[in-house]
C-alpha cells in the first residue's frame, strides 16, 4: 500500500486496532521508558515505534480512542521530564529514523525526526558541512528531541540553537493531519490566521521579554512570529517540547566546517574570573566558549581509573577554572592566530594557557567537558547530585554575578555541586546533592529551586538555556514572564492542540515541580542486601541502580556500550532501560514480583555482562554485578536453566573429568559424532546452533608438574622468594618469582597458551612456578549468579594462595574475565578478607610483565600484521595499553577491532535465544576484518570465549599474546635488537610499513 502524502487527510479513514501497530504494552517495556535523564516519574500505557507516518497517524488515532495523552520521545535524554508520559509514548529513534536528503548545494537535509545527530553529522560531512546544534550527547539525541527542546551545544556561539538552523517541519496534529510549518506561515489557513492574531495583539511584549539573549529558551518561541522575523512558525514551534504535536519531518540547515581549528585552553584563579572573561571572547572565529571549574575535574578524578584525569589541563592543579575556545579558519595558522590573540587579549587575568592543535589530544580535552552530564551526577565523595536546576541561562554579561550567587544559594541550602556549561552565552549545567528519598529532603527541593528561579528573574535570564522546561521548570515561568506573556503561551498551545493531549503537564498547566519524583521513599520498597559489598554505593543496591541519572551513553553506536543495544535498538535492552526496569521492581509498584519479576529477568537476558558500563558510563553503571545480583535472588532455592548448571559447574565438570583416565578422550570422541552432539547439547541447554568446545587430553598444570624441572617446586619456590614485590601495579622486578594462573580455560581447553606463557616468561628470566592445590576464580558461576558458590570458591582459592600471597608474589592471568574477576570481584564478594585485597594487587598481566622488563630483549622481529580482538573485560576494567606497546616492539603492525565484546561473552553466547545476537554483535566489525585481511595477517584474541567466536563463525584459530610472543622468540633479530625493544618513535612504522600503515 502505497503511504499518504505529507497533508493528505486520513482522519477517520484508519481503521484502528492495537494489533495493526507495532504496540507495545507489556510491563518490561513500560518500565524501561517510566523516566528519561530526569528526576520524573510517569508510567506510560503503551509506547509505540513507528515505521512510518500512518502508524504515527494510527497511534494517535489510538490515543485518542482511549483518551490517553501522547508523549514523542527521541533519544530519552531530555532532563526536564520533557520525554515521559502517562498515556502513549511514541519513539521514533529505533525505525523512524531516515536522512532522506542531503542537499550540500542548498546546505539543508531533510530528515525524519528519529535521525541522530551524529548520524546527520556523519552524512554531512562528506560535503565538508555539519549540522551546527551539538549537545553532549550528539551521538545519541535526536534531531527531533532536539528541536523540541531548542537543543544548542558547545558551538552555539558560532551557529546558534536548534531554531536558528531549522527551515520547515511537517507535524501531525491531534485529528491526524499533517500539516507544514515554514519560515512565513503555516499550510493550514485557519492555524495561520489565529497565529497572526495572536502575534497582532502582543507584538509589545513579543518584542520586550522574549529574544532578548541567544539561551533564553524558556516558554514557546513566540518572537519568531514577529513581522521583522517574517513570521517563521517553523522556528516558533521550535522548544514546543512536543505539547502541540508530533514531528514528522524537518528540514534543517546545514553550516560549512571550519577547514583548520585549534583549541585555546584558557586557566583561571577561579571559576568566576573564567565567567567574568567568557561574554568578550565572543568574536568572529571563536567557536566554543566552554566553561568548567576545578570542582568537575575533582569528580572526575574520583572515578574508578581516573587519578590521573586531566594534566594536560594548564595549571591542573593549581586553577580554580577553564575555558576551551576553539577557533576556526581556513588555514591552521590563521586558527592559531586566532586563538593566541584570545590568550593574549586576557594576559593579566589568566593563571595559565595552552593552544591545542593536535586532533587527538584535542579530543582527550573535550573528553572532560561532554561527561560533564554524567560525571557531576556523583560528587567526589560518591554522594548523589540530581538534575532539576540543570540549565539555566543569563546574558553573558551578568554570568559571574549569577554564579557567586548561585554559589551562595547552595552553600545556605546545604548543597553541593558542580555548575559548568556554556559560558560564552551564559548557560550554566548544574547538579545538586538534592535528598530526593525524605519529604523534608523534597521540601528543600522545591525551596531551592523557587528561591533560584527569583535570582535568574533578578538576571533577567531564562530558567532553561537549552534542554527545555519540561515538568522540572515550567511551574516556574510565572517568575520570568508576565501574566500577559502567559496567557499567549496558553493560546499558541490550544491552537495547535485544543483538546490539550500532547504532552500534558510541561509548559501550559504545568505540573508541580515536585510531582511524582522518582527516587522518592518507595523505591526501597524491595531493597535488600546485596551479597557484593556495592562499596562504591555503601552497600546500597537502591544507590547503584540510581547510578544511572539516563544520559543515554549506552544508546550511542560508538564505542563498546552497550552490546545488546546496539544490535536492537530497544531501549529495554539499554544499561539505561534496564536500570530503569530495576528501579521498578524496587518500588513494587509497575513490577509486583520483586526480585522474582519474570520482567525484569526479560530486561536482563541480553545484557552481555561485557562490563563496558562499569567504564564507559559517566558514572559507572556496572549491569553485569547487578544481573549477577539478581539471577542470585530469583533463583534462590529455584531450580535454574540447565545452562547454569553445565556452563556455571564447567570448571569442576572439566577438572573430574581429566581425574578419571580416558575420560577426556572418549568425550571428545563421543561429541565429534554430530547427532551425539546435538542431543548432548539439548541436554545440556546449549544453544542447539553453537558448536561444543573441546577437551585438552592433557592439561596445562599436568604438562607443567611432568617437566621435572626445578619452577615446579612450588614450596621450595616460596620459601627461596621471601618478600618479592611488585614495584607497581603492572611492574614486576626482573629475576622474580611469579606465579602463573592455571584459568580453567587455559588449563583444560587451550594449555598451549598456558605452555607458551611459562616459555615466554622463563626466557625473561622469571621463575615461574604455579598453586600446588586446585583454583578457580569463580567466573562461571558469577556470570549466572550463584554467588553463594562464587564465595566458596573464592575463599577456597584464597586458601590455597595464602602462601603466595604472603610473599607477595606477583600471579600472572592469562585469561582477561578471569583476571578482572580476581582483581575487581573478588575483593567485593569478599570485603573481610584482607587477602583479597592484597591478591587484587598482585594480579598482573603477562603484557604488564614483559612491556616492563628492562633485562636482556629475547625477542626477535616478527614484521607481521595482525587483526585484534580485546576482550572486553580487560577493555572495561584493566588496560591494553601494555598488550599494544610489546606487540609494536615485536613488529606486529596491530588493527584492533574498536567495536567492543565478540558477542560470546562465556556462557551468554552458548545459552539459547541468544545465537543470532551473538553473531550479529560478531558482524559489526570482527568477522568482516578477519574476512577481509591478508593472507599472512595473525588474529589475536586473549579471551578462550573470543576465539571460540572466531574459530565457530570463521573458521580462524585465533592466537593468544602468549604464543605470538612464544613464536617472537624464534624470530630473527634485527641488529638494532635493543631499540626495537622500545616503542617507534614518532613517524616510525610500526611494521615497517608491511600493512601500508
Amino acid at each position: 500500500m502505497a503511504l499518504p502524502e505529507h497533508g493528505e487527510e486520513q482522519a477517520g479513514s484508519v481503521a484502528v486496532a492495537e494489533q495493526q501497530l507495532p504496540l507495545r504494552t507489556d510491563l518490561t517495556t513500560l518500565a524501561a521508558y517510566v523516566s528519561d535523564a530526569s528526576i520524573y516519574r510517569r508510567k506510560p500505557h503503551a509506547v509505540l515505534e513507528p515505521r512510518n507516518v500512518d502508524e504515527i497517524r494510527q497511534g494517535i488515532a489510538l490515543a485518542r480512542q482511549n483518551n490517553w495523552p501522547i508523549t514523542g520521545r527521541g533519544g530519552g535524554t531530555s532532563v526536564a521530564g520533557n520525554a515521559i508520559g502517562e498515556g502513549l509514548i511514541i519513539d521514533t529513534s529505533r525505525y523512524f529514523n531516515q536522512i532522506l536528503e542531503v542537499d550540500a548545494e542548498r546546505r539543508v537535509a531533510r530528515v525524519q525526526p528519529g535521525v541522530i545527530c551524529d548520524q546527520l553529522r556523519d552524512a554531512a560531512a562528506e560535503f565538508g558541512l555539519t549540522y551546527g546544534p551539538d549537545p553532549s550527547t550528539h551521538a545519541r539525541c535526536t534531531i527531533g528531541g532536539m528541536v523540541g527542546n531548542n537543543a544548542c551545544g558547545s558551538h552555539s556561539v558560532a551557529w546558534g540553537t536548534a531554531a536558528d538552523n531549522l527551515v520547515s517541519m511537517w507535524v501531525m496534529l491531534d485529528d491526524g493531519r499533517e500539516i507544514e510549518l515554514t519560515p512565513d506561515g503555516c499550510s493550514d489557513p485557519t492555524i495561520d490566521a489565529k497565529l497572526r492574531d495572536l502575534r497582532d495583539n502582543n507584538l509589545a511584549m513579543l518584542r520586550t521579554e522574549l529574544g532578548r539573549f541567544p539561551r533564553q529558551v524558556s516558554g514557546y518561541g513566540l518572537h519568531y512570529l514577529l513581522p521583522e522575523k517574517g513570521f517563521d512558525v517553523a522556528r516558533a514551534f521550535v522548544g514546543s517540547e512536543g505539547t502541540c504535536g508530533i514531528i514528522t519531518e524537518l528540514t534543517v540547515t546545514l553550516v560549512e566546517k571550519p577547514r583548520a581549528t585549534a583549541l585555546a585552553v584558557l586557566a583561571f584563579p577561579t571559576v568566576f574570573d573564567a565567567a567574568a572573561a567568557s561574554a568578550g571572547l565572543r568574536l568572529p572565529g571563536v567557536y566554543t566558549i566552554e566553561g568548567m571549574g576545578s570542582d568537575l575535574l575533582g569528580a572526575l578524578r574520583s572515578k574508578p581509573g581516573q587519578q590521573d584525569a586531566g594534566r594536560e589541563l594548564p595549571a591542573s592543579e593549581t586553577a580554580g577554572g577553564w575555558l576551551f575556545c576553539e577557533t576556526g579558519a581556513d588555514t591552521r595558522e590563521e586558527a592559531e592566530g586566532i586563538a593566541a590573540a584570545l590568550v593574549a587579549g586576557l594576559d593579566g587575568n589568566l593563571a595559565a594557557s595552552d593552544i591545542v592543535l593536535g586532533a587527538a589530544e584535542a579530543r582527550a580535552l573535550w573528553r572532560i567537558r561532554e561527561a560533564s552530564a554524567g560525571i557531576v551526577t556523583r560528587l567526589p565523595d560518591g554522594g548523589e547530585a540530581w538534575p532539576g536546576w540543570e540549565d539555566s541561562a543569563v546574558p553573558p554579561e551578568h554570568l559571574a554575578e549569577y554564579l557567586r550567587d548561585l554559589y551562595a544559594l547552595m552553600d545556605e541550602s546545604g548543597l553541593r555541586g558542580i555548575p559548568f556549561g556554556h559560558f560564552g552565552e551564559g548557560c550554566v549545567h548544574l547538579r545538586l546533592s538534592f535528598d530526593l528519598y525524605s519529604d523534608e529532603g523534597v521540601a528543600a527541593y522545591r525551596r531551592f529551586m523557587e528561591r533560584a528561579a527569583d535570582i535568574v528573574a533578578g538576571y533577567g535570564g531564562s530558567l532553561s538555556g537549552e534542554h527545555g522546561d519540561g515538568r522540572a521548570r515550567s511551574e516556574l515561568l510565572h517568575k520570568v514572564f508576565s501574566k500577559q506573556a502567559m496567557r499567549a503561551f496558553r493560546e499558541f498551545k490550544t491552537i495547535f492542540d485544543p483538546s490539550g493531549r500532547f504532552n500534558p503537564g510541561v509548559l501550559v498547566d504545568p505540573d508541580a515541580i515536585d510531582d511524582r519524583i522518582r527516587p522518592g521513599k518507595a523505591q526501597r520498597a524491595n531493597e535488600l542486601i546485596p551479597v557484593h559489598a556495592l562499596s562504591r554505593d555503601n552497600g546500597s543496591f537502591v544507590a547503584a541502580v540510581n547510578r544511572c541519572v539516563g544520559v543515554g551513553a549506552c544508546r550511542s553506536d560508538v564505542g563498546s556500550m552497550c552490546p545488546s543495544f546496539q544490535a536492537t535498538g530497544d531501549e529495554v535492552h539499554s544499561t539505561r532501560g534496564r536500570a530503569r526496569v530495576l528501579s521498578e521492581m524496587l518500588r513494587g509498584e509497575t513490577i509486583a514480583d520483586g526480585w522474582r519479576s519474570t520482567e525484569v529477568k526479560d530486561a536482563l537476558d541480553l545484557c552481555l555482562s561485557c562490563k563496558a558500563c562499569s567504564s564507559e558510563c559517566p558514572v559507572n553503571v556496572d549491569m553485569a554485578t547487578y544481573k549477577s545480583e539478581f539471577l542470585n535472588r530469583f533463583y534462590h532455592r529455584r531450580l535454574r536453566p540447565m545452562a547454569h548448571y553445565t556452563m556455571g559447574w564447567l570448571p569442576l565438570l572439566m577438572r573430574y573429568m581429566h581425574k578419571v583416565p580416558g575420560v577426556i578422550r572418549l568425550a571428545n570422541a563421543v561429541l565429534s559424532v554430530r547427532w551425539i552432539e546435538e542431543v548432548v547439547k539439548r541436554l545440556g541447554g546449549i544453544e542447539p546452533k553453537r558448536r561444543m568446545i573441546a577437551f585438552a587430553p592433557q592439561t596445562m598444570t599436568s604438562w607443567f608438574r611432568k617437566r621435572g624441572a626445578v619452577s615446579a617446586d612450588t614450596d621450595g619456590a616460596l620459601k627461596s622468594v621471601g618478600s618479592a614485590l611488585l614495584t607497581g601495579r603492572g611492574t614486576v622486578e626482573p629475576q622474580r618469582t611469579v606465579m602463573l594462573w592455571p584459568d580453567t580455560f587455559s588449563n583444560f581447553n587451550s594449555p598451549a597458551v598456558g605452555i607458551a606463557a611459562v616459555e615466554v616468561l622463563e626466557a625473561l628470566g622469571y621463575n615461574v612456578i604455579i598453586p600446588k592445590k586446585d583454583v578457580c576464580c569463580g567466573l562461571t558461576w558469577h556470570s549466572t549468579g550463584q554467588l553463594e558458590q562464587t564465595k566458596r570458591v573464592l575463599t577456597a582459592t584464597l586458601d590455597a594462595l595464602e602462601p603466595a600471597i604472603a610473599a607477595n608474589i606477583p600471579i600472572v592471568g592469562l585469561e582477561p574475565s578471569c583476571t578482572v574477576m580476581l582483581a575487581d570481584e573478588c575483593p567485593e564478594l569478599l570485603p573481610n578478607d584482607q587477602r583479597a585485597k592484597h591478591l587484587a594487587k598482585l594480579m598482573v598481566t603477562l603484557a604488564e610483565i614483559v612491556d616492563n622488563h628492562d633485562g636482556p630483549w629475547p625477542f626477535g622481529q616478527l614484521d607481521v600484521p595482525a587483526v585484534t580482538q580485546v576482550h572486553c573485560h580487560q577493555e572495561a576494567k584493566g588496560s591494553y595499553d601494555a598488550d599494544a606497546s610489546v606487540l609494536e616492539k615485536v613488529g606486529v603492525c596491530n588493527d584492533v577491532v574498536g567495536a567492543g565484546c565478540c558477542g560470546l561473552a562465556g556462557n551468554f553466547g552458548f545459552e539459547p535465544g541468544h545465537f543470532e545476537i551473538s553473531q550479529t554483535l560478531a558482524e559489526r566489525e570482527l568477522f568482516p576484518k578477519i574476512r577481509g585481511r591478508a593472507d599472512d595477517t595473525l588474529v589475536l584474541a586473549d579471551g578462550f570465549s573470543c576465539r571460540t567466536q572466531v574459530s565457530q563463525g570463521t573458521g580462524v584459530e585465533a592466537q593468544h599474546l602468549a604464543q605470538v610472543l612464544r613464536s617472537a622468540l624464534d624470530a630473527p633479530t634485527r641488529p638494532d635488537a635493543e631499540a626495537s625493544a622500545k616503542p617507534a618513535a614518532d613517524g616510525d612504522g610500526c611494521c615497517g610499513g608491511i600493512c601500508g600503515g
